[in-house]
């Protein structure tokens, strides 16, 4: 609750993209699928008009081990330091309300696929939750365009993996 309360004003972009650095981080199953039902959570308060993302009642008093936060600090402040220099205000109607309705649509659309089970649902999808976060918190909405698109591309790849089989995108892949 701390967090959030910190986060107060910044808006989605910041707790999207601390959930969603945990989701790209290589880690065991279940782990993505469990951090990702938070960004469920934020990602609908996003769509439904919210201003700023609110911890259900349940939630409020959950703690996070030091640790964890530190390795997932650790882990991301370098990306972090090379990512920030590309990123600058651009397209701006991104900021505008229902701009923000649409991208939170397409941030629950791939944060409810990462909670599913299924074969390479995870990475690509939460790329595109991080990327869109990097863009929300600069307001550069050519990064969040970029993000929506990177994570339909995800979750264009899973669909296809499971209909046409691994063997089919491993056939596509070596074909270029």
């Amino acid at each position: 609750n701390d967090v959030i309360n910190a986060m107060d004003g910044v808006g989605f972009g910041l707790v999207m993209m601390i959930f969603a650095f945990g989701i790209i981080i290589p880690t065991p199953p279940p782990f993505p699928s469990i951090i990702s039902a938070p960004l469920v959570v934020f990602s609908f308060q996003m769509f439904t008009g919210y201003s700023s993302p609110r911890l259900p009642k349940k939630f409020i008093n959950l703690s996070v081990k030091r640790s964890v936060l530190a390795m997932l600090v650790q882990k991301s402040s370098s990306l972090i330091r090379k990512i920030e220099r590309f990123l600058k205000p651009r397209y701006t109607f991104m900021n505008k309300p229902l701009a923000e309705k649409i991208t939170g649509f397409f941030m629950l659309l791939f944060s409810s696929f990462i909670v599913l089970p299924m074969p390479l649902s995870n990475y690509i999808p939460g790329l595109g939750i991080l990327i869109a976060s990097f863009g929300m918190l600069s307001k550069d909405g050519l990064v969040v365009i970029l993000g929506i698109i990177i994570g339909c591309l995800g979750i264009a790849i899973s669909v296809m993996a499971i209909f046409l089989g691994i063997e089919f995108i491993t056939n596509i892949k070596n074909f270029f």
